[in-house]
């Protein structure tokens, strides 16, 4: 005998069709909750563009019109300091510059920096190349505005509680009849060899090599200075960024030297 089949489940009943007076009710209620959240919702802060702000803005920019004689749906910019070279990306991905919407004025505009070469930089200013007296200028400036760089005013006496060093000087690029702490009056040469500066541990090589000069009577140009084998060629680096303070404290008779190569 087969076995009995197991008793198929029975369907769910249908929803019931909706009714036009439901749906309407539906759509009523629906939006009466919206009225009450608009109601109740804080205005949008921001910036609100005024009539005549807009009615400019909606106006045809003529300084993308096409000229007289050119298609219209021709897309061409006139060159302008805005955009010296259109339609070859330099001044973005597009060949238009990034804002010259006509409610950004003059200054907002973004306007390249081009080169004596023609090349464009991509950054709004031009690069920060400062003459020297300009450079002094701003670390003053910033020496007053707190900002720690290195600068010391002249007649402080911050540099009272830095590391005062003793550094003999020997020159591999001259005779002892050439340079030294001897000076001829009559004729303003150096001799006598080897001698000694008195120099702060926070100096910087462009300090140092004045006072080799002052101290010796050898220019700063001539003076490719080593200690302890190592060159000391950054001008803007100090006696302690070198190591020369820490290891003079150990070993005072090495000399700060005027290597020939």
């Amino acid at each position: 005998m087969a076995a009995p089949s197991p008793a198929s489940p029975e369907p769910a009943p249908a929803p019931a069709p909706a009714t036009a007076a439901t749906t309407a009710a539906a759509s009523s209620a629906t939006a009466a909750l919206l009225l009450r959240l608009l109601q109740a919702a804080a205005p949008l802060a921001g910036p609100v563009w005024e009539g005549p702000e807009l009615a400019a803005a909606a106006g045809p920019d003529e300084a993308y019109a096409p000229a007289p004689g050119r298609d219209a749906t021709g897309y061409e910019v006139a060159p302008s300091k805005y955009n010296p070279t259109p339609g070859t990306g330099r001044t973005g991905f597009l060949p238009v510059p990034p804002n010259p919407y006509p409610f950004y004025g003059p200054s907002e505009k973004y306007v390249p920096v081009v080169q004596a070469d023609g090349g464009q930089l991509s950054e709004w200013e031009p690069m920060y190349a400062p003459s020297r007296e300009q450079a002094e200028a701003d670390r003053a400036r910033a020496y007053e505005a707190g900002v720690p760089h290195g600068y010391v005013a002249p007649g402080s006496d911050a540099s009272a509680s830095e590391a005062r060093l003793e550094l003999w000087v020997v020159s591999e690029l001259h005779d002892d009849s050439e340079y030294g702490p001897s000076r001829d009056p009559a004729t303003g040469c150096h001799s006598g060899g080897a001698f000694v500066v008195r120099v702060g541990a926070r100096t910087r090589l462009e300090a140092l090599r004045a006072a080799i000069r002052d101290a010796g009577g050898i220019p700063p140009a001539l003076q490719k200075l080593s200690y302890a084998g190592k060159a000391l060629d950054d001008s803007q680096r100090t006696l302690e960024h070198y190591g020369v303070a820490y290891w003079h404290k150990r070993f005072p008779h090495w000399p700060i030297k005027i290597r020939r190569f």
